[in-house]
């Protein structure tokens, strides 16, 4: 049972009233469920326009999205199958990368909830790896593209895009990347439009294997702490007898 479960106490004895407080506790039960489980939150997104970066002729990242009428962010899109122009304005859910969302993102259907999820993670960290401008913005936006549609040309450049996507998955299996600052818009509904990527991942620090033993040889000073107070004792208990 988890956590958010509520469980009630149901008396053997229907004792007046009882009934009634039960419906009420189980209207309470149910409100708090629902309230347990966090909705996905609902923006409308707009694409303003594109940075110089290209792909084959292909515009790529940076793509200016604003959300909810705000300054416009560079963020990545995922999607190489829908077309949308400059103006365009769609609702979108704003989804973290975590299992509990893995089931509402647009491509969450293309294999098994760890393949998908390896696969969203290996786009994240191409994606802030082109943000921190340690990854070429074309390639690597050709490179998440490939990821969710597998038929997308990448013969343009296809050794550094392979290379791309082998760094990303070697560092992804490493498992000490951070996620929580990547926020994933996910069209509602999916065919609305693009999906598209924002933020960037960190590195977790590496807690090690193995630690040194704390050494159980006093130090010297404590030593000479102790042997202090050893002596302290020796001689107030040397002139307890002398006065006994």
């Amino acid at each position: 049972m988890s956590n958010n479960s509520i469980r009630l106490l149901v008396l053997p004895v229907a004792l007046p009233g009882v009934k009634k407080m039960l419906k009420v506790l189980a209207t309470l039960a149910i409100g708090a469920a629902m309230l347990a489980v966090p909705a996905a939150a609902s923006s409308v997104l707009e694409l303003t326009g594109s940075g110089s970066n290209t792909y084959a002729g292909i515009p790529a990242f940076p793509y200016y999205i604003t959300v909810n009428g705000g300054p416009a962010l560079d963020m990545m899109c995922d999607d190489a199958r829908t077309d949308i122009s400059y103006g365009y304005s769609w609702d979108a859910n704003a989804y973290s990368l975590t299992s509990a969302d893995l089931d509402d993102l647009k491509f969450a259907s293309m294999g098994s909830a760890s393949t998908v999820m390896d696969d969203y993670e290996v786009a994240a960290y191409i994606e802030s790896g082109v943000v921190t401008g340690t990854i070429n913005a074309g390639d690597g936006n050709a490179a998440v593209w490939s990821i969710f549609d597998p038929s997308f040309n990448t013969s343009v450049d296809q050794s550094n895009i392979t290379a791309i996507l082998d760094n990303a998955q070697t560092a992804v299996n490493a498992g000490n990347l951070n996620f929580s600052g990547i926020t994933i818009y996910t069209p509602d509904p999916l065919n609305a439009s693009q999906e598209f990527i924002y933020g960037t991942v960190t590195t977790d620090p590496v807690t090690p294997d193995y630690l040194p033993p704390v050494s159980s040889v006093p130090e010297p000073g404590t030593c000479a702490m102790l042997g202090g107070g050893l002596l302290g004792l020796g001689l107030l208990s040397r002139r307890l007898r002398h006065r006994a």
